[in-house]
């Protein structure tokens, strides 16, 4: 007959399974299967001084410690785990010092209808690492690109403001062009910062070519936001260097290939 009887570990825990008692083979099979560890995650565990690595449907016991808990002499436990072990019921090993009992068919016995709870722990896991390196991002980017500024006062002087700006290629009429076309914020913090950060990189007059956009999002494919301001602040800070180069997209691009390969 297929299916499962659904045994709480409580049971365990009764007194009618605690009373003194001579375990026979099938008591002895069922102890097995509740106290080899249930969760998905390894864990550490110490016997008689010595730590050993505990999986899932593993149960570090030696052979003395069996015979006292199921009241057995010795001879019958060795007899007994052999069986089990010539039946592909269980292995055993010894090469953390302590005899690890493991349940070939663990998983036969701790599932149910939903996915088993090594999917479920895995996939919960995996979930935290993918939050983790999403906010290592989110905070990378904050470091590496102020958020943009809110402009509070008279929308006329912001917009006699926006006409007087120049583009990072000295262009106003560009800039007036680059100004309503421009759509990406990612591209907007970075102009700020250039401006901050590297006024000398962002001075048309050492570098004539500026990085534009399309320049921008091209150097955001291959690198960071933390690589490409680590980059610009190198050249900003290599007096002996800056007469050589008048490109700053070019630059920026070989300097990063050199530092952190294509």
């Amino acid at each position: 007959m297929d299916g499962f009887i659904k045994l709480s570990r409580k049971f365990f825990s009764n007194e009618l399974w605690n009373e003194a008692r001579t375990f026979n083979g099938c008591e002895a099979w069922l102890d097995l299967i509740q106290s080899a560890r249930f969760e998905a995650t390894s864990r550490k565990v110490s016997i008689g001084g010595r730590e050993v690595v505990c999986n899932r449907g593993q149960y570090p016991a030696s052979i003395r410690f069996l015979s006292r808990r199921w009241r057995w002499t010795e001879r019958k436990v060795r007899t007994f785990l052999a069986h089990l072990k010539n039946e592909g019921m269980i292995t055993t090993d010894d090469t953390q010092g302590v005899t690890m009992i493991t349940l070939c068919k663990y998983d036969e016995y701790n599932s149910s209808d939903t996915p088993n709870d090594t999917a479920f722990d895995t996939s919960i896991l995996m979930q935290i690492n993918k939050l983790q390196s999403q906010v290592t991002h989110l905070l990378t980017q904050q470091v590496t690109q102020p958020p943009k500024k809110r402009h509070t006062g008279d929308t006329n002087t912001k917009k006699g403001e926006d006409n007087n700006k120049e583009s990072p290629n000295g262009d106003k009429k560009e800039a007036e062009a680059s100004s309503s076309a421009s759509l990406n914020p990612d591209f907007i913090k970075f102009n700020d910062w250039l401006k901050r950060k590297a006024p000398f990189c962002n001075n048309p007059k050492n570098f004539s070519t500026q990085i534009t956009e399309t320049e921008f999002l091209k150097l955001k494919e291959k690198y960071t936001g933390k690589q490409i301001a680590d980059i610009i602040e190198q050249i900003e800070n290599r007096k002996d260097l800056r007469k050589r180069y008048t490109n700053l997209y070019r630059t920026v691009l070989n300097w990063a290939k050199k530092e952190y390969g294509s």
